[in-house]
C-alpha cells in the first residue's frame, strides 16, 4: 500500500470551518481551519499573501502530523511555508508535530525577515530538527517569533535543538515550557550576534548541549530573563543552564537551579556582562564554578539582591571573581 506524504491525528472531532481563504485579505479576521496540515499550509499562504486572514485558528485537541516538508530555505526544510508576513496560530491544547517516521529532517517554522512575524499560543510543537540550525523555530534577517502560553519539546539540531535566533531578529516567549532537547550549543535556545531575547514566566528545563549552554547559548546577543526557571539542564563542556559567550544579559525573578556542567560553570558560564536581580542560583554542579564560572577579567557578573548557594562543589570560581559571592 502506498503511504500517504502528509497525515493528520484528530484527538477530538472539532467544529471547525475555513474561512476566508481565497478572499480580499480584512473579509474576515480570522481564518478556522481542520484538523488537516493542507488546510494549514494554503493558510499560512494566504496570510503570508493578504488574500486571508492573519490569524489562524487551529482545530482543538488535533495533532497537525507533519510526514514531509512543505518549504525549504538557505538553512534547511520547514514542515510549514516560509513565513514571510504577518501569521498568528491559535491553538488549543494543538500538537505541530514532524512525524517520528520521517524521511527527511525539518523544522517546524521558519520565520523570514524583515516582514515575518509568527506568534504562536497554546501550541505544542515537537519532534523536529537533524538540522544545522534550529530544531523547531527558525527566526532570521530580522523577523519576530513570538511564543504565549506554547510548549517545545523533543527537537534537535547542532545549533539550537529548539530555536535559533539568526541575524538580528526576535524571540520572545511568555508563560511557556520548552524541554528536552538538545544540540551542540544551546540546548533550548542558540541566541545569535545582534538579536534580542526575552523570556518571561517561562521554564527551560531538561535540555541539554554536547558543548556548550545545556538550556541557553547567547552570543553577542541581548538576553532578559524575567521570573523564570533555567532547571535541570545539561552541558557536557560548560555552561549547564546558560553559557554567555559576550552579551548583555538581565536576568530578574529567576531561579538557575539543578543545573549540571562536565567541566565548569553549572549554573552560568559567564563571558559577559550579567546582572542577576532578585534571583537564586542554587544546587547546580560542575567540575569546577558549580554555581558560577566567571570568565576573564573584562566580563562582569553583578549580584543585586541576588545569592548564589549550594552549588558543587563551590558556588563562583575564581575565588573573588563575582563580588558578593561566597565559597
Amino acid at each position: 500500500m502506498r503511504r500517504r506524504r502528509l497525515t493528520t491525528v484528530a484527538l477530538a472531532v472539532p467544529v471547525a470551518a475555513v474561512l476566508g481563504l481565497g478572499s480580499p485579505a480584512g473579509a474576515t479576521s480570522l481564518a478556522a481551519i481542520p484538523c488537516d496540515v493542507t488546510a494549514l499550509n494554503n493558510a499560512i499562504i494566504a496570510a503570508n499573501n493578504n488574500t486571508g486572514p492573519h490569524t489562524i485558528r487551529l482545530a482543538p485537541k488535533c495533532v497537525y502530523n507533519v510526514l514531509a516538508p512543505a518549504s525549504t530555505g538557505a538553512l534547511g526544510a520547514n514542515a510549514l511555508p516560509r513565513i514571510t508576513g504577518t501569521v498568528t496560530l491559535l491553538g488549543n491544547k494543538t500538537t505541530i508535530r514532524r512525524d517520528p517516521d520521517a524521511a527527511d529532517g525539518f523544522r517546524i517554522a521558519e520565520i523570514n525577515g524583515p516582514n515575518g512575524r509568527l506568534t504562536v499560543e497554546g501550541v505544542t510543537a515537537t519532534g523536529g530538527g537533524y538540522l544545522e540550525y534550529a530544531g523547531t523555530y527558525l527566526p532570521t534577517d530580522g523577523a519576530t517569533l513570538i511564543l504565549r502560553r506554547s510548549t517545545v519539546t523533543n527537537s534537535t539540531a547542532n545549533q539550537g535543538g529548539a530555536i535559533f535566533v539568526n541575524q538580528g531578529s526576535t524571540l520572545e516567549i511568555h508563560d511557556s515550557v520548552l524541554r528536552n532537547s538538545a544540540a551542540l550549543r544551546g540546548g533550548a535556545i542558540y541566541n545569535g550576534p545582534a538579536s534580542t531575547t526575552l523570556l518571561q514566566r517561562t521554564a527551560v528545563v531538561g535540555n541539554q548541549a554536547t558543548e556548550l549552554g545545556g538550556g541557553i547559548f547567547t552570543a553577542g546577543a541581548a538576553l532578559t530573563i524575567k521570573n523564570s526557571r533555567i532547571g535541570g539542564n545539561r552541558a557536557f563542556q560548560q555552561g549547564g543552564g546558560i553559557y554567555n559567550d559576550r552579551s548583555p544579559m538581565d536576568i530578574r525573578s529567576t531561579t538557575i537551579a539543578d543545573n549540571r556542567a562536565g567541566l565548569t560553570g553549572g549554573g552560568i558560564a559567564n563571558d559577559g556582562t550579567t546582572t542577576l536581580t532578585n534571583s537564586r542560583v542554587r544546587q547546580n554542579v560542575a567540575l569546577n564554578g558549580g554555581g558560577v564560572w566567571q570568565g576573564p577579567s573584562s566580563s562582569v557578573l553583578t549580584l543585586a539582591n541576588s545569592r548564589v548557594t549550594d552549588n558543587t562543589p563551590n558556588n563562583c570560581r575564581p575565588v573573588g571573581s563575582v563580588p558578593g559571592c561566597t565559597n
